[in-house]
Order: C-alpha cells, then structure tokens, then sequence
C-alpha cells in the first residue's frame, strides 16, 4: 500500500517522492508490481466496457505493458547518460518511471493520450530527478528516447506499447 501512495503521490509531480523511490533498491519489484498492474486495470475495464473478456489479452497486455516500460525507461537512460551526459544508472531511471505509471490508468475510461502526455510530463520530472539533469535536458532525454522508441517499433513493425 506504501508503494501504491507514492506513486500517487509521484503522479502530482511532488519530486521528494522520485527523489525517495529513486534511493529504494528494494522498490524495483514495487514498480514491476505497479507497471503490471496498470495495464492490467485498463484492457479490464476496456474489456468490461466493450464486454469482451480475453484472459489471454490481459496475460499479453501486462507482458507489453512491463516491456514497454523497460525499454523506454532504458532508451531515456542511454540518452540521458551518452548523448546528454548525465550521471545516472538504468536500475535507477526503470525503477523511478515505474511508479510513475499511474496516468495510463485514464486510457481505460477513453482518455488515452492525456494520460500519456501526463506520464511523459512525469518521465521529464524522473529524469531530472534521476540524472540531476536540467529541466530543459530532462525534457530532451525523454523526448530522444522516445523518439528512439519510436524508430525501432516503426523499423521492427513491432509495438512495445499499446494505448
């Protein structure tokens, strides 16, 4: 319950709480916890609201859901640190993002892209925290590894994401 009130707590962009989860080696198993359980929630309630259950469909949407986090959390770290040139360790940049999860949660009640404009507006305020970046370089990390995202998903064909 501790780790679902900070993340709550993370979704209002109080930078203390990044700071704290950031320092918790031990909440990394939280986030995965968490991540899961977004994805979860949200093809539920799409599911229930469009009465289609697929079991399978929500296995397959956490599998997405949890890899799609680790590889933007990754792909904002390698930006952050080798292009950007801050200080900061992956562990650290997956285990932050993953509290800050809890906007997607508006994409089960047909709101999608405002949850993944909040949930990007978080990662900025993670890397910030995470990187010791400016807010300006945050911005462009987040921004580089998405975009990084995005290429390899276009190039694959592959979706790492699903909103």
């Amino acid at each position: 319950m501790e780790s679902v009130q900070k993340a709550i707590r993370l979704t209002f962009f109080d930078q203390r709480t990044a700071r704290q989860v950031m320092f918790e080696h031990s909440a990394t198993a939280d986030a995965v916890m968490i991540v899961g359980a977004v994805h979860a929630i949200v093809l539920l309630v799409t599911s229930l609201r469009f009465g289609s259950f697929d079991l399978l469909g929500v296995l397959e949407a956490v599998i997405i859901g949890i890899a799609g986090w680790l590889f933007l959390s990754f792909a904002i770290w390698l930006m952050a640190t080798k292009l950007l040139k801050g200080n900061g360790d992956p562990q650290t940049m997956i285990r932050t993002a993953g509290f800050a999860s809890l906007p997607l949660l508006l994409g089960a009640v047909g709101f999608d892209w405002i949850g993944v404009l909040w949930y990007i507006a978080l990662l900025v305020v993670v890397a910030k925290v995470v990187f010791g970046m400016r807010w300006l370089d945050a911005g462009a990390a987040v921004a580089l590894g998405s975009a990084l995202i995005y290429l390899i998903q276009t190039l694959l064909g592959a979706a790492f994401f699903r909103f």
